[in-house]
This record gives C-alpha cells, sequence and structure tokens, in this order.
C-alpha cells in the first residue's frame, strides 16, 4: 500500500510541475509574437516654434516586418485634427517626410503623434512631439 500511495504523490507532483512549466513557456511566447519598433521624429522637435508650412520628418525601424503608420497633428487647444495621414505598406523600416500646410495665423500649439502599427492584432508603437506654429 505504502509504494502505491508513494507512486501516486510523485506522480501527481510531476503532473502539477510539467504543467506549471509549460504555461509559462507559453506566456513568455505570446509577448514576443510581435515585432517592436523605435520612432525617432526629427522634425518638428519638442516644444519648437514654426512659422509658416512645415514638414513632419524621421523614421521607423522594426525588429521585423511592420503594417503601417499614421502621422496625426492635433490643435491641443481644440482638439481639431489639423492633417492625418496613414500609410499601409509591410515593411521593416518606415522613412517619414510629410508636408503639412499651417492653417493659421496666430501662435496655436500643436501635437504630432506617429503611431507604428506592429502587426493586425492591434500592437503599437507611439511617438509625441508637442510645437506651436504661427
Amino acid at each position: 500500500m505504502k509504494p502505491f500511495f508513494i507512486t501516486t504523490i510523485l506522480v501527481s507532483c510531476i503532473s502539477l510541475t510539467a504543467c506549471k512549466k509549460d504555461k509559462t513557456t507559453d506566456d513568455d511566447h505570446t509577448e514576443e509574437d510581435h515585432p517592436t519598433a523605435v520612432i525617432t521624429i526629427t522634425s518638428p522637435n519638442e516644444n519648437d516654434t514654426i512659422q509658416g508650412n512645415f514638414s513632419v520628418t524621421g523614421n521607423i525601424v522594426g525588429t521585423g516586418n511592420l503594417h503601417g503608420y499614421q502621422v496625426t497633428v492635433t490643435n491641443t487647444s481644440n482638439d481639431s485634427i489639423i492633417y492625418q495621414n496613414d500609410i499601409d505598406d509591410h515593411v521593416a523600416n518606415f522613412t517619414i517626410n510629410q508636408a503639412v500646410t499651417n492653417p493659421y495665423s496666430v501662435y496655436a500649439p500643436l501635437k504630432l503623434v506617429v503611431v507604428a502599427a506592429l502587426d493586425h492584432e492591434g500592437h503599437t508603437e507611439t511617438k509625441t512631439v508637442h510645437f506651436v506654429v504661427h
């Protein structure tokens, strides 16, 4: 009776340990199923004051094929969007070079947001820059 009891306990312990280890491995694998990206904005810079029209420039470097990006310029005083453009392409690196027409003749606080789509499941990387135009 004792050998049966000890064998049952050992089999149960091994089963529980094996299941727990597999679950951790699956969790770690899930976190790395999508590429990552670094977004660099070269213009405008944080807290710049820009007169007239301007360009949004920079790059996005991914660890694998990305699924596009979006550039949005918003007036922060009333949350109105003054420029938005979506690029839908499947490459690892993007060069950003987009001309924006400044609709303001007075000082206006703006926010630039660049969002890179890492995959089709909704994973993203975001970079934000605040600046002023007139």
